[in-house]
């Protein structure tokens, strides 16, 4: 059982992790290779720390957007994870947890859900302001 703030959720960790190992799709856009890369190496600890708790590769999101933003100086990030698991307590609606620069929410819409995953799903939303890290003449 994980408590985040008022929810527990009962995520099964494991079959999550090797839900986002097999899960090979990746988006492969200049935006999407940043996302990555800038999650490589701009994420605080307690985003790190969130992500190994349920088991989530941050950088296989199941559906991601992108943005520019700050004068093109960086991407807004919007995208989807999804954890097989549950909810034990506490409310879709309520769960807004601001770790850094990031925004995650609870949501129930379960689009773009992995092949690779099975049994109940929690489905996590994000934002996040991310630098444009990699060589490219996209931000122009």
């Amino acid at each position: 059982m994980i408590h985040i703030g008022d929810w527990k959720l009962a995520v099964d960790v494991e079959k999550t992790k090797m839900a986002f190992e097999f899960n090979s799709y990746r988006c492969m856009s200049e935006e999407c290779h940043n996302f990555v890369e800038a999650c490589e190496k701009h994420l605080e600890h307690k985003v790190l720390d969130f992500a190994r708790e349920l088991g989530i590769d941050l950088s296989k999101p199941s559906h991601l957007e992108s943005h520019q933003v700050n004068d093109n100086t960086a991407i807004m990030y919007s995208g989807k994870y999804h954890i097989i698991g549950e909810i034990v307590e506490g409310e879709v609606d309520g769960w807004d947890i601001i770790l850094g620069e990031h925004c995650f929410s609870l949501t129930d819409e379960m689009d773009q859900v992995p092949i690779v995953m099975d049994g109940p799903i929690i489905e996590i939303s994000f934002e996040v302001v991310l630098p444009w890290v990699i060589e490219s003449n996209i931000l122009v």
